[in-house]
C-alpha cells in the first residue's frame, strides 16, 4: 500500500534536521520504502510504500515513529513529537454534558473496541484552507469540515473515523437512539454513501438502528441514510476496531476496496482508538463549533496488557552478528517505545509500548554485521532448477497455484476432508483446505485457460500437504505435468527422460496398473488416483504415475477436452538419484536391427513386453516401440554381441525365442 505524506505534516510528529533526501534514503534502507519525492504546490511530498504486515506504519504518525527510530542509527538526531498515546482522559478537561444518550449493543468478537460520543451544535461548512490542503496533498478530496476531520485522522494516525447524523439514528421502544452492531443476514440490502445498493453475502459487520435499518457497513463504507448533510446539527463521532477477517471477506465479496477496509483487514491497534477520539473531539469543537453532549462510550472488554520479553545476551549478539554494549541496546530499543532493563546476562524488555503492532519483532535493525554463512549445496534446489530448465526447453510453461483449494474441489476429487488441514480463518471460500494433491489446483488452472488457449503444456513443482494428526502437515514436493489432448506416449517419454536424468532405470520401476501392493505415499493412494485416470494409465511405483484424466472427472470440472497428466514424487526422485555416471564403451561391432510387429490382445501392457524382450537374452541390446496402431505394435530390436560380430544364425535363433516368448506370455502373434 502506498500513501502520500507532506514533509511539513511529517515534521509535526518528527523533530529532526534531516533533509527530505536523507529521510528518503535512510527510511528506505530500514523501514517504509519512500519510492520517490514529489514537489506539489511548493510542498515536498513523500510517496511511501508500506508493506501489508505493517499497518502501524500506514499513517503520517506511523512513518514519523519509524523515522525517529531509524535516523539516530545514522547519526542524525530525531525524536517523536505529539505522540497521541501520551494523551489521557482528563476528567476536568472533558466534563461532558450527558443530555443525549445512545443505546449501544455490540459484539466483542466482531468489534474488539467501540468508542463513540455525541457532539451537538455543529456547523457543517467548508474546511479551512490548511485542512483542505493537508488532506488533498495526500490524495483525499475535501468535502466539508466534518468529513475532512474524519479523513484527517485516517491519514494522521491510520485510524479510520466515521461520523453519523445523530438525527437519522432511529430510537428504540424507550425512545433512545439505538446502534446495534451485529453480523448481517444473507441478502440484506444496504445503500452506501456512493448511492450504490449492495446485497450482503451474510456474516458482514453492520450497524442497525432502533427501527431495524442498516446504517453502516462497518469498516468499509457508511450508509447513505445516516450520512452527514449540510443541515446536520448533531453528530455521532465513532472510532473502533473490527475482526479483520470479516472485513476482508466482505470487502472482497462486494468488490468494495476502500482505504478503511485495507486498514481494518490488517488488524488495527485498539490502544489508538481513544487517543484519536480525544483529538477528534477537540478538532470538531475548533472547526465546527460542536460540544460533546453525551458521555464517551468506550466499550473495551479485553484491554491490551503490556508484557515482558526476556532474551539472553549471547543470543542477541549471535543474531545480530556483533557484540553491542548495554547503552547501544538501550539507544536502539528506547525509540521503539520499549522500557529496557539489564540483569547480568538477561535483558527483561518491558513492552511499555502502547502500540502492540509496533512491537520490535516486526522491525529490522540496520546495525547488523553481514557475515557469509557456511554454504552447503542443497541437492533438492539443484535438481529443482535442472528439471524446470529441462521442462521449459521441452516447451512447457511453469504455473504457480495457491497452496489452498476450495471445499468444492475437495468434493469433486473425492478427497477425504477429515484427513486434510482446514484453515480456521480462510480469506476466501476458494482457499479453505491445504491441498493434499496438486491435481485440483492444476486442473482448475487448465479449466480457466482453455478458453484462451485450447492447446498448451504446463507444469508445477510445488508442495502438497499430507495429513499429520499430531502436528503440522508433511510437505511433499511434487511435479505435476499436464497436456491438453491425448498425449499418453509423449507423457511416457517425458517421464522416462526425467527418470533417466536422475539415473533411474525405467525398466526397473514401470508398473502397468495400480494393482501393485506398494502404495503411492501418504494421502493420495492408489485407489484415489485410479479414479482420477481412465483405463489408460501407467504407474511408476513410488515415483509416480501418468495417464489420461477420467472423463467423468473432467465433466465435473466442466472441461470438454481430453487431458493427460504426469505426476512424479520429487522427493523420492531426489532420494533415489544416481549421480555417479556409469561408463559404457561404444560397441566395437555393429548391431543387427529388425522390426517385429505383433498383434496384441486389448490393453496389453507394452512396457512389460519391452522389458520381457530385453531380458530374454544378453544379445538383445536395445528395444524401442516404433508404432502402435489399433491392435498392433511394432518394436525395433537391436541384436548385438559385444565380443564379436553377431551371426545370422544367432539372430534367427533369437527371433524364434522372442516370438515364442511373446506368444506364450502375452498371447501376442507375430504378424507377417
Amino acid at each position: 500500500m502506498n500513501i502520500l505524506i507532506p514533509d511539513s505534516w511529517l515534521r509535526e510528529f518528527l523533530e529532526t534536521a534531516a533533509t527530505p533526501k536523507q529521510i528518503k534514503e535512510y527510511l528506505s534502507l530500514c523501514g517504509p520504502s519512500i519510492e520517490r519525492i514529489n514537489e506539489v504546490s511548493g510542498e515536498t511530498i513523500y510517496d511511501v510504500e508500506v508493506t501489508t504486515n505493517r499497518p502501524d506504519s500506514m499513517s503520517v504518525f506511523g512513518v514519523a515513529r519509524e523515522a525517529a527510530a531509524i535516523l539516530p542509527r545514522f547519526e542524525i538526531a530525531a525524536k517523536l513529537a505529539n505522540d497521541p498515546y501520551h494523551k489521557s482522559l482528563d476528567a476536568r478537561r472533558y466534563t461532558l454534558d450527558a443530555s443525549l444518550k445512545l443505546n449501544i449493543q455490540t459484539d466483542p468478537i466482531l468489534n474488539p473496541r467501540w468508542v463513540s460520543v455525541v457532539i451537538d451544535n455543529v456547523t457543517v461548512k467548508p474546511s479551512p484552507d490548511w485542512l483542505q490542503k493537508k488532506i488533498e496533498l495526500t490524495g483525499i478530496r475535501s468535502l466539508n469540515n466534518i468529513v475532512d476531520i474524519t479523513n484527517y485522522f485516517l491519514r494522521a494516525y491510520g485510524q479510520p473515523v466515521h461520523a453519523f447524523d445523530f438525527a437519522e439514528i432511529k430510537p428504540n421502544a424507550e425512545g433512545i437512539p439505538t446502534m446495534i452492531l451485529r453480523a448481517s443476514q444473507k441478502g440484506e440490502k444496504l445503500t452506501t454513501l456512493d448511492g450504490k445498493t449492495h446485497s450482503l453475502p451474510g456474516g458482514d459487520i453492520v450497524i442497525e438502528d432502533g427501527a431495524g435499518r442498516l446504517i453502516d457497513l462497518c469498516g468499509i463504507r457508511g450508509a447513505e441514510n445516516s450520512s452527514i448533510k449540510s443541515i446536520t446539527k448533531t453528530i455521532v463521532l465513532f472510532m473502533q476496531t473490527y475482526d479483520p477477517v470479516r472485513i476482508r471477506k466482505t470487502s472482497m465479496a462486494l468488490a468494495l476496496r476502500t482505504e478503511a477496509a485495507t486498514l481494518f483487514e490488517k488488524g488495527l491497534d485498539e490502544e489508538l482508538v481513544l487517543p484519536t477520539m480525544l483529538d477528534g473531539m477537540e478538532m470538531v469543537k475548533k472547526l465546527a463549533g460542536g460540544e460533546a453532549a453525551s458521555q464517551i462510550y468506550d466499550i473495551y472488554p479485553k484491554p491490551y496488557a503490556p508484557y515482558q520479553v526476556s532474551v539472553d545476551r549471547k543470543k542477541v549478539d549471535a543474531y545480530i552478528g556483533k557484540k553491542l554494549s548495554n547503552q547501544e541496546i538501550k539507544e536502539i530499543l528506547t525509540p521503539l517505545g520499549l522500557e529496557v532493563a539489564f540483569n547480568k546476562a538477561v535483558i527483561p524488555a518491558q513492552a511499555g509500548i502502547r502500540n502492540k503492532k509496533a512491537d520490535p519483532h516486526f522491525r529490522e535493525d540496520d546495525n547488523m554485521v553481514v557475515t557469509v554463512p557456511s554454504f552447503e549445496p542443497n541437492k533438492s534446489l539443484q535438481w529443482e532448477e535442472d528439471i524446470k530448465i529441462r521442462l521449459r526447453d521441452w516447451g512447457f510453461t511453469e504455473t504457480y497455484t495457491y497452496s489452498m483449494i476450495s471445499e468444492e474441489l475437495m468434493d469433486i476429487f473425492g478427497l477425504d476432508k477429515s484427513k486434510a488441514f482446514k484453515i480456521s480463518n480462510p480469506l476466501s471460500s476458494e482457499w479453505v483446505y491445504m491441498r493434499p494433491s496438486l491435481w485440483p489446483s492444476i486442473l482448475n488452472c487448465v479449466k480457466q485457460n482453455l478458453n484462451l488457449h485450447p492447446c498448451f503444456k504446463i507444469f508445477e513443482l510445488s508442495m502438497r500437504y499430507v495429513f499429520n494428526p499430531d502436528d503440522l502437515p508433511y510437505e511433499n514436493p511434487t511435479i505435476l505435468i499436464c497436456w491438453t489432448g491425448e498425449r499418453f506416449l509423449e507423457a511416457k517419454g517425458v517421464a522416462e527422460s526425467i527418470l533417466d536424468l536422475f539415473g533411474i532405470s525405467t525398466n526397473d520401476v514401470i508398473l502397468n496398473s495400480f494393482q501393485d501392493p506398494r502404495k503411492i505415499p501418504d494421502q493420495v493412494r492408489n485407489d484415489v488416483l485410479k479414479n482420477w485416470y481412465d483405463d489408460r494409465h501407467l504407474s511408476f511405483g513410488d515415483f509416480g504415475s501418468l495417464g489420461l484424466v477420467n472423463s467423468q472427472l473432467l465433466t465435473k470440472l466442466e472441461i470438454k477436452t481430453p487431458i493427460t497428466v504426469l505426476e512424479l514424487e520429487f522427493a523420492q526422485l531426489v532420494k533415489s538419484a544416481q549421480t555417479t555416471k556409469k561408463y559404457q564403451p561404444i560397441p566395437k561391432y555393429p548391431p543387427v536391427i529388425e522390426d517385429m510387429t505383433f498383434v496384441l490382445p486389448a490393453k496389453t501392457p507394452l512396457g512389460e513386453i519391452i522389458a520381457a524382450i530385453k531380458n530374454q537374452s544378453p544379445l538383445v541390446y536395445e528395444v524401442q516401440l516404433i508404432t502402435e496402431y489399433q491392435d498392433t505394435a511394432t518394436f525395433r530390436i537391436h541384436y548385438l554381441n559385444p565380443d564379436k560380430q553377431i551371426t545370422d544364425s544367432e539372430v534367427i535363433a533369437l527371433r524364434t525365442q522372442l516370438k515364442e516368448m511373446v506368444d506364450k506370455t502375452f498371447n501376442a502373434k507375430l504378424r507377417g
